[in-house]
């Protein structure tokens, strides 16, 4: 008898076992398309990416991320998470250390090298890309599905797409006759734009702008100087602090043939949050555009 139970609890642990080890991974769709199979929810993510960072604490995710980059100080709560240094200088053997089960990454806005580097680490990869507003919610509910937060993401998805609703329409056409062409300025060594995928060339045009490195299908492209006079901007705004912006003006006004310095259209727009891709980058639209109000091209052409 005591044979027969020890040969039934056995077969019984066999068979438990067996369901156990053919339980399905999970699988999930990041925002570049790659499919990720998983054999549990993320418990431990290494954000490498302000605005990544911002977007995972918005799906509701945030207690989850037990690592991230320099310049991820939004939502406040993410002030108090470890730093790794910034997303091309990162602290390799500390991340290592973190244990996490899951890197986030902003694909465009990260080195191949980088990428070849945590590739080699042999961890899921989480690849986040916005191209414009309207593909936020859609991010935000994907990483809800990663973290196994898709009630609170959902909720945040559809105020956010609220919010989104109530900024000045993306414009049918790509230029019209009264809008002022503008060159933002992120960095000066090397120089540094905006192109096509940058929640800052979506938000320009809200803006009733039009950026004129908008032919760049890449978010942050480094520019030649002599390019730049080429294109001719109406305006030049610089995403800089005051003491760095009155220097780079200062530089500026050496090339009076460009129309921006001619008709003191160098200006600057201190705002981070546009510059950073979060859900905050919506609120710094509105002062953005009255910034940009009263500038249109035939006034500034005249």
């Amino acid at each position: 008898m005591k044979l027969l139970l020890r040969w039934m609890i056995l077969v019984v642990g066999l068979i438990a076992t067996a369901g156990f080890a053919q339980t399905p991974a999970i699988t999930i769709t990041d925002d570049v398309g790659k499919t990720i199979s998983l054999a549990k929810k993320p418990v431990r993510i290494v954000s490498l990416s302000p605005g990544a960072t911002e977007l995972l604490f918005a799906a509701g995710a945030g207690d989850r991320v037990v690592g991230t980059v320099i310049g991820a100080d939004a939502p406040e709560a993410a002030k108090k998470i470890e730093r790794l240094g910034d997303a091309n200088a990162l602290k390799y053997e500390r991340l290592k250390a973190l244990k996490p089960d899951m890197i986030v990454i902003w694909r465009d806005m990260t080195h191949e090298l980088v990428l070849e580097s945590l590739q080699k680490l042999r961890l899921p990869i989480y690849q986040v890309s916005l191209r414009n507003f309207d593909d936020m919610p859609r991010s935000i509910r994907r990483l809800g599905q990663l973290a196994g937060t898709e009630s609170v993401a959902e909720v945040t998805a559809k105020q956010i797409e609220g919010r989104i609703a109530a900024l000045p329409k993306r414009p049918v056409a790509k230029v019209t006759a009264a809008a002022p062409e503008l060159f933002f300025m992120m960095w000066d060594v090397p120089l540094y734009t905006v192109g096509s995928r940058h929640l800052m060339n979506d938000a320009i045009l809200r803006c009733g702008a039009r950026n004129i490195f908008d032919d760049i299908d890449f978010p942050a492209p480094i520019v030649e100087f002599e390019e730049i006079k080429k294109r001719n901007p109406d305006v030049i705004l610089m995403g800089a602090p005051p003491i760095t912006s009155r220097d780079w003006r200062e530089r500026w006004s050496q090339f009076p043939a460009v129309t921006a310095v001619a008709a003191r259209q160098v200006i600057n727009f201190v705002d981070i949050r546009l510059t950073r891709m979060g859900p905050t980058a919506i609120d710094a639209v509105p002062a953005l555009c009255e910034q940009l109000k009263p500038m249109r091209k035939g006034a500034l052409r005249r």
